[in-house]
């Protein structure tokens, strides 16, 4: 199973692209997953972590994840020294920052950067879909289009794929960043796996919007 924990303040898009990632591995990747946010104080600018489960097996466990593959911060004022406590054995942590880091475990993507350049502002959430398939077999580029496509209305999916792609062409330029694999067997054919839908409630203010 591959388990990734968002960290984000509230109206960043954190379950949006905890969502997405969902959606894009059971629609299109055909694998099982879940996604669901929990929050502290339910307002803008708080922080909150979402959760996003992919397996090739129904997924029973709906708990809150202690230990992921993947641990990303859209927020880098949310980062404290605790941060490789959540940090599964092999896994890595994707941080928003322009900064260098000197941590194998840790990928430093200039996520706001990606984005503004594409919306004229910084709105991180969807760089790290297009991160997570250059890192990862899990997913491909092209099952996150079609989760982006799922999810968002469809006035967001082509910018959103934009970002998406440069966001992946950044990463895959890099050969010096580990690759965490895949999942191992799937839960069926392209398109045929399950996707919680419950836990596809909108959140108003959330995504990338230009």
């Amino acid at each position: 199973m591959l388990e990734v924990i968002w960290h984000a303040r509230g109206g960043q898009g954190a379950f949006t692209a905890a969502r997405c990632l969902g959606a894009a591995a059971a629609l299109s990747a055909g694998a099982c997953a879940l996604a669901f946010p929990t929050f502290g104080p339910e307002r803008r600018g708080a922080p909150m972590r979402a959760f996003t489960k992919i397996d090739g097996a129904p997924i029973g466990d709906r708990s809150v994840v202690a230990r992921a593959g993947i641990v990303v911060y859209l927020d880098e004022t949310l980062l404290d020294d605790s941060w490789d406590a959540e940090l599964a054995d092999g896994g890595l942590m994707l941080l928003n920052t322009r900064r260098a880091v000197d941590d194998p475990r840790v990928v430093a993507i200039d996520a706001d950067g990606i984005s503004a350049a594409v919306l004229g502002r910084p709105i991180p959430n969807t760089v790290f879909l297009g991160a997570i398939p250059a890192l990862c077999d899990a997913v491909s580029l092209e099952d996150v289009h079609e989760g982006i496509r799922a999810t968002m209305p469809a006035r967001l999916h082509e910018k959103n794929v934009r970002i998406v792609d440069a966001a992946f062409e950044a990463l895959a330029s890099r050969p010096d960043l580990p690759h965490l694999g895949g999942l191992g067997q799937r839960g069926g054919d392209s398109g045929t796996g399950l996707f919680d839908l419950a836990a596809m409630v909108l959140l108003e203010g959330e995504g990338s919007e230009a």
